[in-house]
């Protein structure tokens, strides 16, 4: 492999090569498994700086007002939540402990909106006492429920559609279709709308829609922005309220594997909101509401980076080569749950040429414990270190203690200094919440 053959777009901008190993920035990534120990997670802040600018640049091709707002189930973590903060995001959050961090991390209440097909009375009631943006009614059951709730402050809502539109992308992230747990009908929108607008304390603001993650064809996108204006008008033609905030959902795609496809993020939403502005005028007369972008993956799937050290090796027969590595399906379920690809490479020599075909697994009692099915690698070595691109999203976030395992320590990497984000876990961590028994 040379320079140019080396799939930069997949790794965050920090990275470079010099002497033929990996740096991220300063840092000699081989080196700095070794001293921060392994699995060891990195984060790359000028990676989340160039999407978010990606986002800002991409949204002016709608001309009303745009609001960013981050979704906290890619990963959050109270550093990060801080140091999203100062892009001036929102926060899309989804559970009581999620809205917590974005609050004590410093989201204003009034950036964040809650999501969820089923939010206990503790979720909504302290959604309403802190006063968030606006809470997402999933379901008439929910709305009842606020209805109760509701005695004295205004409460804005939202609603969310399901549009019953599948999207391309793989069946566990459609959440769109018919058959979806998520998003009231067009239907029971409409009543809902009512019900709303006879309530004293209920105000309904904005509409919204999410049909599912990691998409690139960008026609179901639209196609779902076209059904909530249409729901827009037919609720302010209804009288049951006006329409301020129209959000579209997240969901663009992101290459993970060179074969992926490798779209311009400014492009994929530049496209997306110029096509939203064009649906907006020929559907609606009136003037153009906030655009609320919730982007997960794409602000910082590309960020982030996976460090493990190489254990054991065996070779098969026909030549291919099972590399164990000390994660796998305890930090990263992807390529279990979603059949989901990555490519690596060797820390100390990432643009060795390759001698024949790898599957890197992880150490846990699973056959479906892998990273990647298959890979060209040159010759690794016991202790050698890999480093896994595009871990940013949805690694850390569903990371688990399956055969007692513990959660890998976090920084990120600024042009200055690695700042500790999460240290690693340790066994007292993982018995904290154990009672133990007394004979």
């Amino acid at each position: 492999m040379n320079f140019t053959d080396f799939p930069r777009h997949l790794w965050p901008l920090s990275v470079h090569f010099y002497r033929r190993q990996l740096y991220l920035g300063s840092y000699n990534l081989s080196e700095l498994g070794r001293k921060l120990k392994t699995p060891l997670y990195l984060y790359d802040a000028a990676t989340i700086t160039h999407a978010v600018s990606a986002y800002r640049h991409g949204m002016r091709a709608w001309p009303g007002g745009g609001l960013i707002a981050y979704a906290a189930k890619a990963w959050l973590a109270l550093p990060l939540a801080q140091w999203l903060a100062r892009y001036n995001l929102g926060l899309d959050v989804v559970s009581l402990s999620e809205m917590k961090i974005g609050l004590r991390g410093g989201f204003p209440a009034e950036t964040l909106h809650l999501h969820g097909n089923n939010k206990k009375p503790d979720l909504l009631r302290l959604a309403i006492n802190a006063a968030i943006g606006a809470i997402v009614v999933d379901n008439l059951h929910e709305l009842s429920l606020l209805e109760q709730m509701t005695t004295s402050s205004t409460i804005s809502l939202w609603l969310r559609l399901n549009p019953d539109l599948l999207a391309p992308t793989h069946t566990y992230r459609q959440t769109g279709h018919y058959g979806s747990k998520f998003g009231l009908s067009r239907k029971d929108a409409l009543a809902a709308a009512q019900r709303i607008a006879a309530h004293p304390h209920l105000r309904l603001t904005g509409l919204h829609v999410h049909i599912g993650s990691q998409i690139f064809d960008l026609t179901s996108l639209t196609d779902s922005i076209s059904r909530l204006i249409e729901l827009a008008v037919a609720i302010e033609e209804g009288g049951w309220g006006k329409i301020r905030a129209l959000s579209p959902g997240g969901g663009l795609g992101v290459p993970y594997h060179p074969q992926d496809p490798s779209p311009s993020l400014h492009m994929q939403v530049q496209q997306l909101c110029a096509r939203a502005a064009e649906l907006w005028r020929q559907q609606h007369a009136g003037p153009y509401p906030l655009l609320i972008l919730e982007p997960g993956r794409s602000l910082i799937a590309r960020s982030g980076v996976a460090l493990y050290t190489v254990g054991t090796i065996r070779r098969l027969n026909d030549g291919t080569r099972i590399i164990a590595v000390d994660g796998g399906m305890s930090d990263n379920l992807r390529p279990a749950l979603y059949g989901a690809r990555y490519t690596a490479a060797l820390a100390r020599d990432p643009l060795a040429e390759p001698i024949g075909p790898v599957r890197i697994v992880g150490p846990l009692c699973e056959s479906g414990d892998f990273l990647i099915e298959e890979i060209l690698l040159p010759e690794v070595y016991p202790g050698d270190i890999l480093v896994v691109p595009v871990s940013g999203a949805y690694q850390l976030s569903m990371a688990n203690n399956y055969n007692g395992m513990l959660r890998p320590a976090v920084y990120l990497h600024t042009p200055k200094q690695l700042i500790p984000f999460q240290r690693r876990e340790t066994f007292d961590d993982l018995i904290r919440r154990d009672v133990p028994l007394i004979f």
